[in-house]
């Protein structure tokens, strides 16, 4: 017989046992409770369930740590720490994880086939790390051996916590979300996996269309007006941006489907979605008008609101009738709600305006990368004189304030090549003169221009006139008349006038704003003296 015993089996056993019963009663608790109702369910139950939103991390940290624990054995000649305690806590962190998930999911906010999945997998999850404990147990006490089972459950358990977190993702954020911003060459990898969604590529990676089973419809583009139906092209937009993504054929919050007409006017748990003839005593309306605070108030506060236009519109069709066939022509509006209707934005123009900014904003980067090498070989020139607008704009600013006296036509021809991206120049107390200025004749994107203490005349203002972009215009202390400026009545933009200290006097700037009654002229002190 040794002087040292070997450890006892018992707690290893004891712990096995309380492990599967553990098992046990997590498998049967939805078996055994049956389908939620939130109408039984208490105030404690829906308290203690919004718990779940914290506690689930936990695990997650848990597990990841015990991981990195039993791979930084790999690395180290001497026997690192055990990793049973940390199993232990991912263990119990897991469990209380899905009792608190399992008080949520009997609030019966939810009781998607989504969220069936994840609180399947969740118990999957838990049970999976509580196996890896066990496991680990009489890895110990066999003085190690079997550690490659015990690394193995817990990669197990990393696994069905990705798919338990992932389906969690979705019931929050909707179906697809991770997918959304794909860049092209990652989805298309992906698309091309065993199983996988066969997503659209666009240029930017993302899919135009709505995300499967969102309830989002796809109207034809381009509805003749006395062909569109008030429900159809008006109320159902409305849903599909506000209200699927919680009551749609993935989530149903309440057991609310609100993807087609019959779902919503069959309501949920709460009663009728809405009341024909009655939007006063609705569900739906009586939800939108709720605090913004209040935990009843549709959509939630974290959510996009609807609009006064929107709530106007739905209001109307419902105290209507909330007929699904009702024409638009057919429809008796009121002067209001007539504006509130030419408000709303149709599904097919959001897209095209969505579609056309991303077309801008496509152009606008190949004319910077075009620019580019033109800009900066004029930086080295003209060092912090000359710069991009902004990091995505392609429009050119310039500013001689720092080379003035050094500064004349001669340099300002150099800008030529660049004329036609400027958005903002200042020339101000600098040597350019008349003959100057036409290096900016193709500066159709100017928005100011600053002439001021310059040697300008008249004969500037010709090239001056042909800039249709401009905003703003300072002549200050130049040699500019009345006439000359009579010059600038055309340019349609034009917003401020800068004439302070040249030959123009009131007459000459009454002349101006006569014509331009929408340009603020500017005269300075001798405003103030008339």
């Amino acid at each position: 017989m040794s002087d040292q015993e070997a450890p006892s089996a018992k707690p290893a056993i004891f712990l096995t046992v309380v492990g599967l019963l553990t098992i046990v009663g997590m498998v049967a608790m939805p078996l055994l409770a049956g389908e939620p109702d939130g109408q039984t369910a208490t105030q404690w139950v829906r308290y203690l369930g919004r718990y779940h939103f914290i506690i689930l991390h936990l695990p997650i940290g848990m597990l990841s740590l015990v991981i990195l624990m039993e791979l930084g054995k790999l690395f180290r000649s001497e026997k690192g720490s055990s990793t049973l305690v940390p199993a232990f806590f991912t263990a119990v962190s897991a469990v209380v994880a899905v009792v608190v998930g399992f008080l949520l999911y009997q609030s019966g906010d939810d009781n998607s086939e989504l969220i069936q999945n994840h609180m399947w997998w969740g118990i999957g999850f838990a049970s999976a790390t509580i196996v890896a404990f066990c496991v680990k147990n009489w890895v110990d006490l066999a003085g190690g051996k079997g550690g490659f089972v015990y690394f193995l459950s817990l990669l197990a358990s990393a696994g069905v916590m990705t798919v338990a977190s992932h389906d969690g993702g979705e019931s929050v954020h909707g179906k697809g979300y991770l997918r959304k911003e794909e860049p092209p060459a990652l989805r298309e990898w992906i698309n091309q996996l065993p199983g996988a969604e066969k997503l659209p590529i666009e240029e930017d990676g993302s899919s135009d269309e709505p995300a499967e089973g969102s309830g989002a419809t796809q109207e034809p583009v381009g509805v003749p007006l006395e062909e569109q139906v008030v429900y159809t092209h008006l109320i159902q937009p409305i849903f599909d941006q506000k209200c699927v993504s919680c009551h749609g054929e993935d989530k149903q919050k309440g057991k609310l489907r609100m993807d087609t007409y019959e779902l919503t006017l069959a309501g949920g748990k709460e009663g009728d979605g809405f009341e024909p003839g009655n939007a006063e005593d609705s569900n739906i309306v009586y939800r939108i008008h709720l605090p913004l605070d209040d935990d009843e108030h549709m959509p939630p506060e974290d959510k996009k609101q609807m609009e006064d236009h929107e709530i106007a519109v739905l209001e109307w069709w419902i105290n209507a009738g909330a007929s699904p066939d009702l024409k638009v022509v057919d429809a008796e509006m009121p002067a209001e709600v007539k504006e509130a209707v030419s408000k709303l934005v149709p599904p097919e123009v959001a897209a095209a305006e969505a579609a056309a900014a991303t077309s801008a904003q496509e152009e606008e980067a190949k004319a910077r990368e075009a620019l580019a090498a033109e800009v900066e070989k004029l930086q080295e020139v003209f060092p912090s004189a000359l710069n991009f607008e902004s990091q995505q704009s392609s429009g050119v600013t310039f500013t001689a304030v720092s080379m003035r006296k050094n500064f004349g036509d001669e340099e300002l021809a150099k800008l030529a090549p660049l004329a036609p991206a400027l958005v903002s120049v200042d020339l101000s107390a600098t040597q350019v003169t008349d003959a100057g200025l036409l290096s900016l004749a193709d500066a159709s994107k100017l928005k100011m221009l600053r002439l001021s203490e310059t040697q300008v005349t008249d004969a500037a203002l010709e090239a001056v006139a042909g800039m249709v972009a401009l905003e703003s215009l300072n002549l200050y202390g130049t040699k500019v008349t009345n006439e000359g400026v009579l010059k600038l009545v055309d340019l349609p933009n034009l917003k401020r006038l800068y004439l302070w200290q040249t030959a123009v006097d009131a007459a000459g700037a009454d002349a101006v704003r006569a014509k331009m009654p929408d340009c603020e002229v500017i005269l300075g002190v001798e405003v103030g003296g008339e």
